[in-house]
């Protein structure tokens, strides 16, 4: 089966250098990670295109070594190939380089713990790579933490800046984003069963009031676990759906969403991350209530209770609590 994948990608790249997407996709391409929280793993599936069903991952990142305990939600960039892992197992950030070719117990290159750094139960994290800056959403204290010189931090450095405080109206944080080309900062609440959207992100700094905040019962937030835009589309993971409100510039108050990804046939329970596969249009969603990773096409439109794609599930899988996701498809790029 490799030959034959080594033989067709040599021939569609010597003979035919217009070859679509669906053609180099044939055999499978891209590489999928997923963040064990239950079992301090992180686990790698190639051929992440077509990879479905009970099936085992290539390798894992495990053991002492790499410092994994309770990894949550990722950040990843394909062209450093850096993985930032929020670990609210022991209150730090592990910084992964080279992940697609590390495997078994390497150990992170750089960490961020101890007292100074003020981490307490990180669940995600965000990077700002226009000013290198890392936020944090930091769970044990109802708190965001934005870290400078996010390339090279290490250590028990402070935050440069801190989001805290009864007046920025955080109750609990699950799940952050920065909005594209807007310098806004978005925040779910799962036990407000809210969003809240704070401008200039870049310089908040202290006890800051939500410019924006978006709650009740037309919202249809329940719990929400995670963010992810796609333009100015804003998806929200909550318990047992997906919701879609476009128009993100302007929502607030309490506003229904567009779209609602909702019911048996979709197999959702706890989504928990969301990743748009970026050569083609696929949302690739990992839930931890089913422990799986589902893929649902065109989600930009979609609407109501469709059957995912594909799905990962299954014992094989090694899935325990899965809550992060990646994917690299640079080799179709």
């Amino acid at each position: 089966m490799m030959r034959n994948w080594m033989v067709a990608a040599l021939v569609c790249a010597s003979l035919f250098s217009g070859c679509s997407t669906e053609e180099a996709d044939e055999e499978g391409t891209g590489v999928l990670l997923v963040s064990n929280r239950g079992a301090a793993t992180i686990a790698r599936f190639e051929r992440a295109s077509k990879a479905e069903g009970a099936i085992l991952p290539q390798t894992y990142l495990r053991g002492s070594n790499t410092r994994l305990a309770q990894p949550g939600q990722l950040s990843y960039d394909s062209g450093t190939r850096r993985l930032i892992v929020p670990n609210g197992g022991d209150n730090s950030i592990l910084f992964f380089e080279d992940v697609l070719n590390a495997s078994e117990s390497v150990p992170p290159r750089r960490f961020l713990t101890g007292i100074g750094t003020q981490l307490n139960r990180p669940v995600g994290v965000h990077h700002d790579s226009a000013h290198d800056q890392l936020y944090v959403a930091n769970a044990g204290s109802n708190s965001v933490l934005i870290f400078g010189n996010a390339s090279t931090i290490e250590g028990a450095t402070a935050p440069l800046r801190t989001l805290s405080g009864s007046a920025t109206k955080i109750s609990s944080i699950s799940a952050i984003v920065l909005e594209p080309t807007t310098d806004r900062l978005w925040v779910a609440d799962p036990v407000a069963n809210a969003l809240l959207v704070f401008n200039n992100a870049s310089t908040l700094n202290g006890n800051v009031p939500p410019n924006r905040y978006i709650l009740g019962t037309n919202t249809k937030l329940l719990a929400p676990q995670s963010l992810l835009f796609i333009n100015k589309q804003l998806f929200v993971g909550c318990t047992s759906a997906i919701l879609r409100f476009d128009a993100s510039d302007s929502i607030d108050g309490n506003v229904a969403p567009t779209a609602v990804i909702q019911g048996s046939a979709t197999l959702l329970s706890r989504p928990q991350q969301m990743v748009l596969r970026p050569d083609k249009e696929e949302l690739f969603v990992v839930d931890a209530g089913a422990a799986a990773v589902l893929v649902y096409e065109n989600p930009t439109t979609i609407n109501g209770g469709p059957s995912p794609l594909r799905r990962i599930q299954g014992a094989q899988t090694g899935f325990a609590d899965p809550v992060g996701l990646a994917l690299d498809f640079t080799e179709n790029q």
